[in-house]
């Protein structure tokens, strides 16, 4: 569903000293103040890893519930977060928060709301209608608030045998748009299969493709 509102040592010369320096009566003598900067350079080493280890993790990107959101609708939707969290490892820091709100009247599946990214899914429906449309949106939410997400594209596109210059957010058709194509990837990379096909044809090698960039491999 396209987003609502989106719209690199080498071996130096030999040192002319290095002889005289292995003989004796030649032995290099510390001057006055070198123990005092050793013991700066070593307290300043000291209190950066202090410094470090105090610096507070990111927190984990949460999902946040609305009131219409049923409660058996919320313990699939947070299981199916946990799922999607884990299938990008790589890209977990860049992950935002989203909302979920349940919408009876929503006129398709789901839909993402850029501006107050939340996500609408349509209710009731089955488990994997849900669990899909809930990933497919998700992955439009990580391409518009990850700014990593750009360089993901063009190898992308390549995997769908287009130019690396072309539209992203464009297409003859929906099942055409290559950021259509990818939330659909998405879904096959996170809950493994397209239990509920769409018209959008996902080659095996974009779903490669959008692996090694999840994982970093």
């Amino acid at each position: 569903m396209e987003p609502a509102g989106h719209r690199g040592a080498g071996k130096g010369p030999k040192h002319p000293f290095a002889s005289q320096a292995r003989r004796p009566g030649n032995r290099e003598r510390p001057g006055p103040g070198r123990a005092p900067t050793l013991l700066f350079w070593g307290l300043l080493g000291a209190l950066l890893l202090v410094v470090g280890s105090r610096v507070p993790a990111r927190p984990e990107p949460t999902l946040a519930m609305d009131p219409s959101v049923a409660p058996d609708l919320q313990a699939l939707a947070q299981e199916t977060w946990a799922r999607f969290l884990a299938a990008f490892p790589a890209q977990r820091g860049c992950i935002r928060d989203v909302t979920l709100v349940a919408d009876p009247d929503l006129s398709d599946r789901a839909v993402y709301h850029v501006p107050t990214a939340t996500v609408r899914v349509k209710v009731p429906g089955s488990a994997a209608r849900l669990r899909a449309a809930l990933v497919h949106e998700w992955a439009h939410h990580l391409e518009i608030t990850c700014p990593a997400h750009r360089e993901l594209r063009p190898a992308f596109l390549r995997s769908l045998g287009l130019p690396v210059e072309a539209p992203w957010f464009q297409g003859q058709a929906w099942e055409a748009t290559p950021s259509e194509i990818y939330a659909e990837a998405a879904v096959e990379l996170v809950l493994g299969s397209r239990s509920m096909p769409t018209k959008a044809r996902v080659p095996s090698a974009a779903v490669e493709r959008l692996r090694v960039w999840a994982q970093a491999r």
